[in-house]
């Protein structure tokens, strides 16, 4: 990883493509320490629980031969697909994940500008995998190996790949689009490892040469704080509650999806994409974070 990185930032440098900024890079590298401490402190709690709930399980299997890993990499795959896609429509997640899109560049640190509170969460998702009967620490290392791969995919110097690879796989050009803040593309290609998960469920959108992709949130974030990177959709969410009026109101500025309001005065990514749709339609923005 660290290879890659020093032959972009040689590129980006020697060619003037500005892939880095240093602000940028600072928060990327404070992001993945962070989130490699809260997973180093949970890891052990995360493997409890699973091999906890393995002793439910209601498949057993009889050795760990190359069934059962290729089973465990689709569970495991999928199961992230559904992570992820929690993470963009339900703002309680969305608030803990949007650190990760808050970039305005789109560069191999941006691949470890982690989620920092996600570490918390991760193991409701993977729940299922030990009820199949998959061994805690498979499944942890299963998604160690996983996330490997997503790195590479965040790089704007790999053009679209053969076409046979981009069906199945999730490719630099398809995770180009996922980082996008046009309307368009907002909440799009999930997945981690197979694109094939997103052909399924509908969430697949291919890059566009017509329409280039504009990095980071639909909101200008201030990209420089920590803090404020961390936590700035958590303050707003606090806010938000606040100002509701009325219970209904409150669990969905929470639970709801990112963009949600009870005034209409911001928008969610479906109601972006509707607005687009209709007749005479120009490109608009969200009022919100999304």
């Amino acid at each position: 990883m660290a290879l890659l990185i020093i032959g972009e930032l040689i590129y980006s440098h020697y060619h003037k493509r500005s892939l880095y900024t240093k602000g940028d890079t600072f928060i990327n590298l404070a992001c993945t320490t962070w989130n490699f401490l809260n997973d180093l402190l949970f890891r052990g709690v995360t493997l409890l629980i699973l091999a906890w709930i393995q002793q439910f399980a209601f498949i057993s299997f009889a050795s760990k031969d190359w069934v059962y890993w290729v089973l465990l990499f689709l569970a495991q795959d999928l199961a992230y697909y559904f992570l992820h896609y929690t993470d963009h429509y339900v703002r309680f997640f969305w608030a803990s994940h949007v650190t990760h899109h808050s970039s305005e560049q789109f560069n191999f640190t941006v691949a470890i500008r982690s989620s920092v509170f996600q570490p918390f969460y991760r193991f409701i998702f993977y729940a299922p995998l030990a009820l199949f009967g998959f061994e805690a620490f498979d499944i942890v290392f299963m998604y160690a190996l996983c996330q490997v791969y997503g790195f590479w995919v965040h790089t704007k110097l790999v053009g679209k790949l053969h076409p046979v690879f981009e069906f199945f796989f999730v490719t630099p050009s398809h995770h180009r689009v996922h980082h996008a803040s046009n309307p368009k593309y907002l909440d799009r290609n999930m997945g981690m490892v197979l694109i094939i998960w997103d052909r399924i469920f509908g969430t697949f959108t291919p890059e566009d040469d017509q329409e280039p992709v504009v990095y980071g949130l639909t909101k200008h974030q201030e990209e420089n704080n920590l803090m404020k990177v961390v936590f700035a959709e958590w303050v707003q969410i606090v806010k938000d509650v606040r100002h509701a009026p009325d219970l209904k109101s409150s669990f969905m500025y929470v639970f709801g999806p990112p963009g949600w309001s009870h005034d209409g005065s911001r928008q969610t990514s479906r109601e972006l994409k509707a607005a687009l749709e209709k007749p005479g339609a120009t490109q608009v923005q969200a009022h919100d974070t999304q």
